[in-house]
């Protein structure tokens, strides 16, 4: 009895620990994190309206910070916060739910209404987050059939050839590019790489790309970066075991594309496909679907740019979470810092296999499957952006593509009304802000604190932008800088009445359209240098800082 038990137990450790190799091969944490991330955090959030003003010296953290400004560690692109529109949107093809009521799978169970490009509001507030790239991509990318004899707004089932699931037609594509010109962005294109541009031989077929080529050739489009495919990763789960495309298949693809582009757009860059990372996870049951390492150790020295995409958590549409979408839960610094870990991943494949080449977080939102009501599109998830966007500019991360411009819960603006989310605010506070050499930072603090801190050059050049987070809830945070011989500053203090609403307050004065139009102008309050010395941060805030 005692040996069959011994031999049970045996057993069961075998097979539970070949179920944590399927499931965590390559991951960052194990069942205990899924099963955390699945429970409430252990920070309550208790009152909506957070303190400001007041408290005692007990309920202040006092740190020390040094910013290393005799040379950058990263230089980042002058687009670096970027953001993307989802290929459902251009084409009204299937996307998530906006009700968010129940779980969907795939690309989500609506079509979405067709993003209407031709608004003078829109133009107005795109301005604010240039220079950017727009990059047009996402699931329903690999699933499109360019048809460039078709000038209707939106193209009916019946005319969707075999294979495919929607139709882009020439207006649609006229239309999308000509925003793309007046509003002075680059253009980032992810070419149909799925089984309906393959041959039975699981062969990429280049005809209806050439073709889209050719025809924005002709009309003198300009295309900054062709990406081929997206998420290959995840291609067993979308179309199916028999549609998996292997890392060889892609290498030879990508040099097809390159022949391409020489032809038709010889300084564009050549993108990769973004795999998907999850949080805990990594890639989805990638010790047997893993793609992006084959990928870069094959392909990487054949494109220019290698992406990848990441989420932090999920949100109640997904039919499975390892980090389920909650108002605290990125207000623990190891979440937090999970995105830096896998920027080091992907760096440190580039170094090996692609030295020079560029790596983009080439799409990137508050929660994955269309974000989550009430937690992306508040107050609150602009902690999680603007440390996203500090923590992978100081790891290596050439630009980060915010999903998406407009458009679900996790979309900086409504795209019907145009209704402004925190973020789009957060962002234009950035564009404003922060320049492109990146400095190194560093605190010292008697306790732990949960501040974070990031420095770049200001956006003219002339001197350093400091961006300080407090992501705790209780107290607030007073930081004195001891490397810097400031002598003067300007305060950007931003806080709310409602952390899980949508106001702004810039140094204590709503943030809000012009006459409901235009962009309000962005000033902060005049410091002196004894003013600059030491700055508070109060309680689930941040400020910028420039000197």
């Amino acid at each position: 009895m005692k040996k069959k038990l011994i031999l049970t137990l045996f057993v069961l450790s075998i097979v539970l620990a070949g179920l944590h190799i399927l499931l965590f091969w390559g991951g960052s944490g194990n069942v205990i994190d899924i099963i955390q991330g699945n429970m409430s955090p252990s920070i309550e959030l208790k009152d909506r309206e957070v303190s400001f003003t007041g408290g005692s010296a007990s309920d202040t953290i006092y740190i020390t910070a040094s910013i290393d400004t005799s040379k950058p560690v990263m230089k980042v692109l002058p687009e670096y916060l970027s953001f993307t529109l989802d290929t459902s949107q251009l084409v009204g093809g299937k996307w998530w739910n906006p009700k968010a009521d129940k779980v969907e799978t795939g690309s989500g169970t609506k079509h979405a209404p067709v993003f209407d490009f031709n608004r003078e509001n829109l133009d107005i507030l795109v301005s604010g987050l240039t220079p950017a790239y727009l990059r047009i991509g996402g699931s329903e990318a690999d699933k499109v059939y360019y048809d460039l004899s078709d000038n209707r707004d939106y193209a009916d089932k019946k005319d969707v050839p075999e294979g495919y699931h929607q139709t882009m037609t020439r207006k649609q594509w006229d239309n999308l590019n000509e925003f793309v010109k007046r509003n002075n962005l680059k253009f980032a294109f992810t070419l149909n790489s799925g089984p309906s541009a393959r041959t039975e031989t699981k062969k990429w077929n280049p005809e209806n790309a050439e073709a889209l080529m050719k025809y924005s050739r002709e009309k003198q489009y300009e295309i900054d970066v062709f990406e081929l495919g997206n998420e290959h990763n995840l291609f067993w789960y979308i179309y199916g075991l028999s549609n998996i495309v292997s890392t060889d298949q892609y290498q030879e693809d990508i040099r097809q594309l390159k022949g391409l582009t020489s032809k038709y757009y010889p300084h564009a860059h050549v993108g990769s496909q973004g795999s998907a990372i999850w949080p805990v996870l990594g890639e989805l049951l990638g010790a047997f679907f893993g793609f992006y390492n084959g990928m870069i150790e094959k392909s990487g020295k054949d494109v220019d740019v290698i992406a990848w995409h990441y989420y932090p958590q999920q949100s109640r549409r997904g039919p499975f979470a390892s980090r389920k979408a909650h108002p605290a839960r990125l207000l623990d610094p190891e979440n937090l810092d999970e995105a830096a870990r896998w920027a080091s991943v992907f760096t440190e494949l580039r170094n090996k296999h692609a030295p020079g080449k560029g790596i983009w977080l080439g799409e990137t939102g508050n929660a994955q499957f269309g974000g989550e009501p009430g937690v992306s599109d508040v107050y609150i998830a602009g902690l999680w952006w603007l440390d996203q966007l500090g923590l992978l500019a100081v790891n290596g991360v050439e630009a980060v593509f915010r999903q998406t411009l407009a458009g679900m819960n996790y979309g900086m603006m409504d795209p019907d009304t145009l209704e402004l989310n925190p973020d789009y605010w957060n962002s234009l506070l950035w564009k404003k802000l922060m320049g492109t050499n990146v400095y190194s930072v560093s605190i010292k603090s008697e306790k732990n604190p949960k501040i974070r801190m990031y420095a770049h050059s200001n956006i003219d050049g002339s001197g350093v932008s400091a961006l300080i987070i407090n992501l705790d809830h209780q107290k607030k945070a007073a930081i004195t800088f001891d490397t810097l011989n400031q002598k003067s500053g300007v305060l950007y203090q931003v806080t709310t009445p409602d952390i899980l609403g949508k106001d702004v307050y810039l140094n204590g004065k709503k943030l809000e359209l012009v006459n409901g139009k235009y962009l309000p102008p962005i000033t902060g309050q005049r410091l002196s240098g004894e003013e600059t010395s030491t700055v508070i941060v109060n309680p689930l805030s941040y400020t910028f800082i420039q000197f």
